[in-house]
């Protein structure tokens, strides 16, 4: 039986600039049920837009984008995203930017508390929970961000470049740990990614954009099984051509 669609972009075109600038252009693609497709492309290609157009939080200018067979016009309880840069308030302690989507959600205070708590625990922040961000590391608000968009328990999670700002070493361990609670709790994901590496690992699909005006390069399989970890990925005999087509493609568009 095939995989059902979640995701649907559907001949999409995005401009800024009153028109004068194309970011995406007649794009399609579709994202399955469970999958974790990751995008990757030259910078300024539109894939955060193309993120946050699939969220509900821009607006297309043609074409249309469905999940679960509704077209996205807003924001959707059932999807949750991750930005870059953490996205957390600076006066609100751990626990409470955790609780927010929740509490907005009009969830009931003790199921809030049970939720905050695993998820805390789940993305290893116990024992920070009065702390604010500012008294956290990069690599621990990450954490905290990540940790707030899986307490509202998504259908389907957005994945802005969650650890590009983070150094190798906590970017490589949060990539594991996404990958542990991907493990025990699958669910569709998209995940914009500047690194080759990083979108192997993380992929059941990569989606390779061209430059601006954006359209599909190629979509291709990672046929590396889970479970995985980084190390697993890395050693596995089809990273090396799986990267190295990637970069082929990517390179040959910026050429």
């Amino acid at each position: 039986m095939a995989t059902p669609i979640r995701i649907s972009v559907e001949h999409v075109t995005k401009r800024f600039a009153s028109g004068a600038v194309t970011v995406f252009e007649a794009l399609d693609l579709a994202v399955r049920d469970g999958e974790t497709l990751c995008i990757v492309g030259p910078s300024g290609c539109g894939k955060t837009t193309l993120l946050r157009c699939m969220h509900g939080l821009a607006a297309i200018d043609d074409g249309r984008i469905v999940i679960d067979g509704t077209e996205v016009r807003a924001p959707s309880r059932k999807v949750a995203m991750v930005f870059q840069h953490f996205g957390l308030m600076p006066w609100k302690r751990v626990r409470e930017n955790v609780a927010y989507g929740l509490e907005l959600a009009g969830v009931p205070k003790a199921t809030v508390q049970e939720r905050v708590a695993h998820y805390i625990e789940m993305v290893g922040l116990r024992g920070f929970e009065t702390s604010y961000p500012n008294q956290l590391s990069g690599g621990m608000q990450q954490r905290a961000g990540l940790a707030r968009a899986l307490a509202v328990e998504p259908d389907i999670l957005l994945m802005d470049e969650p650890f590009g700002s983070l150094d190798a070493l906590t970017r490589e361990v949060l990539q594991d740990e996404l990958l542990r609670i991907y493990q025990l709790a699958p669910r569709t994901m998209v995940f914009i990614t500047h690194s080759i590496e990083e979108a192997i690992a993380m992929g059941d699909r990569i989606l390779v954009l061209s430059a601006r005006p954006a359209r599909v390069r190629e979509l291709f399989q990672v046929d590396i099984p889970r479970p995985r970890t980084v190390e697993s990925v890395i050693a596995h005999p089809r990273f090396i051509p799986l990267r190295d087509h990637c970069w082929r493609l990517l390179r040959e568009r910026a050429a």
